[in-house]
């Protein structure tokens, strides 16, 4: 059985302002229930713990996207596809992801199945059965967007 104690963000600012009052390490570890080396590893991600912006009080990992104006792109260009009702498929969303990236210079980016499942998840993208009329994406519409939109960005 694991002893292992998992602390919100809040709960980490509190154990700082401990630190910061002169409290003993030892007396703010006994507190919280962890062990001396975690909360040197607090200590040390001070900035990090800090300067997190969590909406949600409750938050218990630091949780940031590197690739965010990637992640911005692909959902307003999604909401565009939408709105011309253009079906789209997750090979395509990847497709896409992987232009958008290109041209903002992330070379390094991959966009594999599991980055699409967790940009779903993240959005609230469902799959969905569009009715009326199929339209084709025309490869001038997704250049001319790329073009004008995306330089806007």
């Amino acid at each position: 059985m694991s002893n292992r104690k998992c602390l919100s963000i809040k709960e980490k600012n509190l154990i700082l302002h401990g630190v910061d009052e002169g409290v003993k390490k030892k007396d703010i570890a006994l507190k919280f229930g962890i062990c001396p080396n975690c909360l040197s590893d607090i200590i040390k991600n001070r900035d990090k713990i800090q300067n997190y912006d969590s909406s949600n009080s409750c938050s218990k990992r630091l949780k940031t996207c590197v690739y965010e104006d990637v992640y911005e792109i692909v959902l307003k260009w999604i909401h565009t596809m939408r709105d011309k009702n253009v079906p789209i498929s997750g090979p395509f969303i990847i497709e896409k992801a992987l232009q958008f990236a290109k041209a903002l210079g992330y070379d390094e980016f991959q966009g594999s199945n599991g980055w699409l499942e967790k940009f779903k998840r993240k959005q609230g993208i469902m799959a969905k059965v569009l009715y009326g009329e199929s339209k084709d994406v025309d490869d001038n519409d997704s250049e001319i967007w790329i073009t004008e939109t995306l330089s806007k960005l």
